[in-house]
């Protein structure tokens, strides 16, 4: 084939993939930073398929993973929704990776040694196993896989995590805990009761992470952070969690430290900030951008709290000021398209909860967006949205905070503040009404946790 007919199919092909995500309004900049978004959220991973180098057989072979780390929490979840076949892949050759070389990736490129990475995060595939299991995607063998799930909690520091219930980097027992409630997801699917139980039971060795004299983790080392932002993992526990903390109201209380509400404010790093300066930033202990994989979910845990109204107030102000086209419009490293994924996903009002096949939902940047899924498309309308007004220089202004009043799904009331992935990806109409105020939207019906059902309440 000639280079203008692989140009023009490759032209061809990304058009169809950006067209999987539309919008209705919005300023020009915010229309430019989503496709740039969509764009960025969709280069990796790379993929040649049938041309692994280190097996002989033919099938999907991914490359460029890096890392996990860095796209497991918004950007497979992406994938799942507009490009289900090539989201199985992925897995498909995370599993032959775990075949070939004895155990999941954390990062993997165009090189063995699937370890490389291990010290960010541990069990990181398991999460997209469980939501790609829960969604039928993919042809898969589910017995096998699971036998490669389990195997691999004890590599590293699981045999640790096993045999004391905790371990150091200290974030590693929410990863592993994590891993187990993602595995036993899938075991009980599959007759396995008594693996699920066993799995279930070391989930809940999250609680040894955590100091309960303050409500944070333990004093430990942690990558790229610090024990306040990693504080605020979504886990799959999230009412235990809480009632660790001393309750909603001490719960909120943290979360309002670390988003700076009420403080004073304070003085940016210039371009070449000096080490003291950066040393008394990092001592404030304050959220300082979605610069790191944690610091991404942390605006929404106030959902958990019954406070979905600081979840928009955060999240809006994130998608104004730290997002742009010119110079510095990227709120930190892009991670592979891990943090443009989450700019797509909060520009239409959703968040992942990824390993439990979740979405939390709160005010959209758009008027309108529909998402081109398996199921047909997924529209969030909105009635009462509000545009951002652009002054007489032709500088936009900051646009006013607007918050849920009332949501439908497909036509019925929808009270929590989530809806899942199902939902998601069967398509459908999520109306948001919006307003300037915050409401009672969402205070009472609090997403899931292992130890409540899906309203809140205690489970029998």
């Amino acid at each position: 084939l000639s280079f203008d007919v692989i140009r023009a199919r490759t032209a061809s092909k990304w058009a169809d993939h950006l067209d999987r995500v539309q919008v209705d309004g919005g300023t020009p900049a915010r229309r430019t930073v989503l496709a740039t978004a969509l764009y960025h959220a969709l280069i990796k991973p790379c993929f040649g398929d049938d041309e692994s180098p280190f097996w002989p057989a033919s099938g999907p072979f991914a490359y460029d993973v890096c890392t996990m780390w860095d796209i497991y929490k918004t950007q497979i979840p992406l994938l799942m929704a507009i490009t289900p076949g090539r989201a199985g892949d992925l897995l498909e050759s995370l599993i032959r990776v775990c075949e070939e070389e004895g155990n999941f990736p954390v990062g993997y490129r165009m090189a063995r040694g699937a370890d490389r990475f291990f010290r960010q995060a541990s069990a990181l595939a398991h999460t997209a196993l469980a939501d790609a299991h829960a969604a039928g995607l993919g042809d898969l063998d589910w017995s096998w896989a699971l036998v490669h799930m389990e195997a691999d909690l004890r590599r590293l520091y699981g045999e640790d995590f096993i045999e004391h219930g905790v371990v150091h980097p200290i974030t590693h027992t929410l990863d592993l805990a994590y891993g187990h409630h993602c595995t036993a997801q899938i075991a009980r699917a599959l007759g396995d009761t008594r693996l699920a139980d066993d799995l279930d039971a070391r989930s809940a060795l999250w609680v040894n992470a955590f100091d309960p004299a303050s409500g944070l983790l333990r004093d430990s080392e942690f990558y790229e952070g610090g024990k306040w932002n990693y504080s605020f993992r979504l886990l799959h526990d999230m009412r235990a969690r809480i009632a660790l903390a001393g309750g909603d109201d001490a719960f909120v209380g943290m979360l309002d430290a670390f988003f700076g509400y009420g403080s004073c404010a304070v003085t940016q790093p210039g371009r070449q900030p000096s080490a003291a300066e950066m040393a008394t930033g990092y001592a404030l202990n304050r959220f300082e951008g979605l610069n790191n994989e944690p610091d991404m979910e942390a605006p929404w845990a106030y959902h958990y709290a019954g406070r979905p109204d600081r979840t928009a107030e955060v999240v809006q102000s994130a998608l104004t000021w730290q997002f742009g086209t010119g110079a510095g419009g990227l709120a930190g490293n892009d991670d592979s398209g891990g943090l443009s994924s989450w700019y797509v996903w909060a520009s239409m009002g959703l968040f992942p909860v990824a390993g439990q096949s979740l979405f939390l939902v709160n005010t959209p940047a758009f008027a309108r967006s529909a998402l081109r899924v398996a199921g047909g498309e997924l529209v969030i309308e909105t009635s009462g949205h509000r545009e951002t007004p652009i002054g007489a220089d032709g500088v936009e202004q900051a646009p006013p905070t607007q918050y849920v009043q009332s949501a439908t799904l497909n036509g019925q009331p929808c009270e929590t503040t989530h809806i899942s992935a199902a939902d998601v990806h069967r398509g459908g109409v999520l109306h948001l009404e919006l307003g300037p105020q915050p409401s009672r939207w969402g205070r009472s019906a609090r997403p899931p946790s292992v130890s409540a059902g899906p309203a809140g309440g205690a489970r029998a």
